[in-house]
C-alpha cells in the first residue's frame, strides 16, 4: 500500500485531480493531503475543501486522508499559508468545522489526528477523535518518533481495527537501529488492535538544491529504499509506506532562481534521476531536458502501455512533440509526482 503525501498547493492539487480522474486512487493508493491554506490559489472562487468535494464526487472509488499541517516555522512562507496554519493551530475546533462539507463522504474521507511536536496536546486530540467518530467511519493517527512513547500510548486507547496508524519518521533513516523498538511496539499492538500500519518519510532532503544535481545521474541524496523494506521482517512488516513523491516536504518559500531540472523515477532501480539544464533558462526544459529523458535507458524500461497511460510521461511526450511548451518549473515538479505515483499504482506498491 502506498500513501503519497501532498499539500494543497497548486502543483499537488493538479496531481490529485489528474490521478483521481483516471482511477489511480484506490484501496492500494490512498493520498494524504496536508492542508496548508484555505484556497489552492488566492484568486480561486472555491475553497480547497469545496474543490475536494467535486473530486470525490467524480472519483467514486477514491479514498483520501486529510490532515491539518502543524508548524511554527512559518517566517519564509506566504501570508496565506502562514495565516491559515496559525489559525488552524490556535482554534481547537478548526479542523472539525473545516471538514463539515465532507461529511457526505464519511466512508471515503479519513481525518488524520496529528499534533505539533513542540506542544503535544492530548486533550485536543481527544476532542478531535470524539468529534470525528460521530461522522467518519475511519480515522488515521499520525505519530512522530520524538514523542512516540507518550503519543502512541494515547493512540492505543483510541485506535480501532478499521483505523490507520501512521508513523512519521520525517527525514530520519528508516534503517536507524533506534527505531527497532518502535517498529516492534507497533507490530505487537497491531496484533491486538488489528489496525493498518503505515510508515512515511521525507526522503528528499530540504537542503538538496537543483543546482547540486548531476545531469543524467541518479540522485544519491534521495534514499527510496523504504519502498523495498517497509514490509520486511526487519521493520516488523508495516502494511504500507508513504513519501512526498519526489519533492520536498517543506513549505514553499517566497522567491527563487531559475534552475531547470527534470526528475524521472526508475522503478527497476528504485531511484530518481536528474536531468539538468545546461544554462539557467526555462527553454532548457523543452530543448534539452525532455528529449534527454525520452532518449534515456530509464524511459525505455517502461513499456508502451505505461507511456500511453502515465500522465507524467504523456506530459513529457507532449513537450517533446511541441504540443505543450514545458517552460515551467512547476510543471516539471508535477511531472515528477505524476510519473512516480502512477508507477506506484501500476506496480501495486
Amino acid at each position: 500500500m502506498y500513501v503519497p503525501v501532498m499539500k494543497n498547493r497548486t502543483v499537488e492539487v493538479g496531481v490529485l485531480q489528474q490521478l483521481s480522474a483516471i482511477g489511480v486512487f484506490d484501496d492500494n493508493v490512498i493520498p494524504l493531503i496536508e492542508l496548508v491554506q484555505k484556497k489552492t490559489r488566492n484568486n480561486n472562487k472555491n475553497t480547497f475543501i469545496q474543490d475536494l468535494t467535486k473530486i470525490l464526487s467524480d472519483a467514486q472509488n477514491m479514498r483520501i486522508m486529510v490532515d491539518f499541517y502543524k508548524s511554527t516555522k512559518l517566517r519564509t512562507t506566504t501570508d496565506a499559508i502562514r495565516e491559515y496554519i496559525t489559525v488552524s493551530m490556535r482554534q481547537c475546533d478548526f479542523g472539525i468545522k473545516e471538514l463539515q462539507p465532507l461529511y457526505q463522504y464519511q466512508d471515503r474521507v479519513i481525518p488524520v489526528i496529528s499534533y505539533l511536536s513542540e506542544n503535544l496536546s492530548l486533550n485536543r486530540m481527544d476532542n478531535e477523535v470524539t468529534a470525528y467518530r460521530r461522522v467518519f467511519s475511519q480515522l488515521a493517527f499520525r505519530v512522530k518518533v520524538q514523542e512516540f512513547e507518550q503519543a502512541f500510548s494515547y493512540v492505543e486507547t483510541k485506535i480501532r481495527s478499521t483505523d490507520y496508524l501512521i508513523l512519521d519518521i520525517e527525514s530520519s533513516s528508516h534503517m536507524s537501529p533506534v527505531f527497532k523498538k518502535i517498529y516492534r511496539r507497533i507490530a505487537e499492538s497491531k496484533k491486538i488492535k488489528g489496525f493498518t500500519s503505515v510508515i512515511i518519510n521525507a526522503n528528499r532532503p530540504e537542503s538538496l538544491a537543483n543546482k547540486d544535481m548531476i545531469d543524467g545521474e541518479p540522485i544519491a541524496e534521495i534514499d527510496n529504499s523504504l519502498k523495498e523494506l517497509y514490509s520486511s521482517a526487519y521493520m516488523n512488516k508495516f502494511d504500507g509506506f508513504g513519501d512526498y513523491a519526489g519533492i520536498s516536504a517543506s513549505l514553499p518559500s517566497t522567491g527563487g532562481a531559475i534552475s531547470p531540472v527534470g526528475i524521472y523515477y526508475s522503478n527497476e532501480n528504485n531511484y530518481f534521476i536528474a536531468y539538468k539544464g545546461r544554462a539557467p533558462q526555462l527553454s532548457e526544459f523543452p530543448l534539452y531536458i525532455a528529449p534527454q529523458i525520452v532518449n534515456s535507458e530509464y524511459w525505455k524500461e517502461y513499456g508502451e502501455a505505461h507511456h500511453k497511460k502515465c500522465p507524467g510521461c504523456l506530459e513529457i511526450e507532449a513537450i517533446v512533440g511541441g504540443i505543450k511548451s514545458g517552460r515551467n518549473q512547476a510543471q516539471w515538479k508535477m511531472i515528477t509526482m505524476l510519473h512516480y505515483i502512477y508507477t506506484m499504482y501500476e506496480v501495486g506498491a
